[in-house]
């Protein structure tokens, strides 16, 4: 029965983990980030200390990151980088907008990282299970592996090749006696 210890420290281990952030969720306030979420900002923030903004008006923004330039739009939350489209939360050129405009990045982080979304993901949890000798018996048969079957002769010493690859060709050489 290795399959099913395994599939038992996997149950256990789930259920512990989503367990724990359960009792996380519940005490979460309204409006709070998520741990990975405020640890990222952070981040972010201290990488865009070396870029410099520059407006552009209507809300654009043109961010000098070294000797790059990313163009920013706070209003569609887009910047040319693309980071903060893919995860979410505001890269370090938006971040840098968001400072020089005294705007809080807080209400720029996708609503995936707040405590509604949060709870609302770990709002469910991994119920306990008895052990395996308390279970109903409903008298089926037990399920069995395969039964291996040996091939008869002795084992080929020779790759088998696939399909794609080359048959071995023979060289025929014609070699002459004598004359």
């Amino acid at each position: 029965m290795p399959v099913f210890s395994l599939l038992e420290a996997i149950r256990s281990w789930c259920m512990q983990r989503v367990g724990a952030r359960f009792d996380k969720a519940v005490d979460m306030e309204e409006g709070q980030l998520t741990a990975y979420a405020l640890k990222e900002l952070e981040e972010r923030t201290a990488e865009s200390r070396l870029c410099y903004a520059t407006a552009c008006g209507g809300g654009e923004f043109e961010v000098r990151d070294g000797h790059v330039n990313f163009p920013i739009r706070l209003a569609t939350r887009s910047c040319a980088c693309g980071k903060w489209q893919i995860c979410g939360i505001p890269c370090k050129h938006a971040l840098r907008v968001i400072y020089d405009q005294r705007m809080n990045p807080h209400d720029f982080i996708s609503p995936w990282f707040k405590a509604a979304a949060y709870k609302l993901t770990y709002a469910e949890h991994i119920h306990p299970m008895a052990d395996p000798s308390q279970w109903p018996d409903f008298g089926l048969p037990s399920i069995q592996p395969p039964t291996i079957k040996r091939p008869s002769g002795r084992p080929s010493k020779k790759r088998k090749r696939g399909a794609n690859e080359p048959k071995k060709g023979k060289r025929n050489t014609n070699v002459k006696c004598g004359k």
